[in-house]
């Protein structure tokens, strides 16, 4: 572990541990804003962001959520230690890392396992699943790190609650469509009018973490954290 966080000192003291965050928000958002430029057959309202990986540019979407997400862990270490504190609980920051870490390496093999067979399509949709949940914990765990600690303003724990927030309303409609579509005699035409809102809504959550990195480097940025 000390072998790890010798690493990481040497690393941070050549590119500052902020330069991460925002190249994870760089390249995350440039590989699918390539992805649906190069991909005019794809309607990012009415499919999935998966579904948007089998198209022309799909290969820059798939691209951008496995670097940025492999650039994601330097970046949560540097936010994790900008954030020790000895009002700040040591357990929850460690949960905080550790959770983090786990997300960003399932958010990226979303972007490794990928294709038209049915079991890789249910593997893929388990680590997206994943990747949600972990996402809300994540924000949860930073957020309340963040209100403990005298470097952080209410403003940036708050912004971390508000994607929480996002993460956790959607996977209401998330689970309906998916409840509904295992029974559709129960409610399939239900299913399938609250399936409508969830193509957007899925943007609205990857744009969301992908904006949460960037202002927690912006922020670290500039108050020199």
């Amino acid at each position: 572990m000390s072998k790890v966080n010798d690493y990481f000192d040497k690393l941070f003291t050549k590119i500052p541990g902020y330069v991460f965050g925002i190249l994870t928000f760089v390249i995350g958002s440039s590989g699918f804003i390539i992805a649906i430029l190069l991909s005019p057959e794809y309607v990012m309202w009415e499919k999935s962001i998966s579904v948007l990986g089998h198209h022309t540019g799909g290969i820059f979407s798939r691209l951008g959520l496995i670097i940025s997400n492999t650039i994601a862990i330097p970046a949560l270490i540097y936010l994790s230690r900008s954030l020790k504190d000895e009002n700040v609980n040591e357990k929850v920051r460690k949960i905080a890392l550790g959770t983090g870490i786990f997300v960003s390496v399932i958010a990226a093999l979303s972007g490794i396992v990928t294709g038209s067979a049915q079991i890789i399509k249910d593997i893929h949709g388990f680590f997206a699943l994943l990747s949600w949940i972990g996402g809300i914990i994540v924000c949860l765990s930073f957020g309340l790190l963040m209100l403990k600690s005298s470097k952080y303003s209410k403003s940036a724990a708050n912004f971390s609650f508000v994607i929480a927030g996002i993460f956790g309303s959607f996977l209401v409609p998330f689970f309906i469509t998916n409840f509904c579509s295992a029974v559709p005699d129960i409610c399939g035409s239900f299913g399938r009018r609250v399936y409508t809102i969830m193509p957007i809504y899925e943007w609205i959550v990857m744009f969301s973490i992908l904006s949460w990195y960037l202002f927690n480097s912006i922020y670290t940025l500039k108050n020199k954290l």
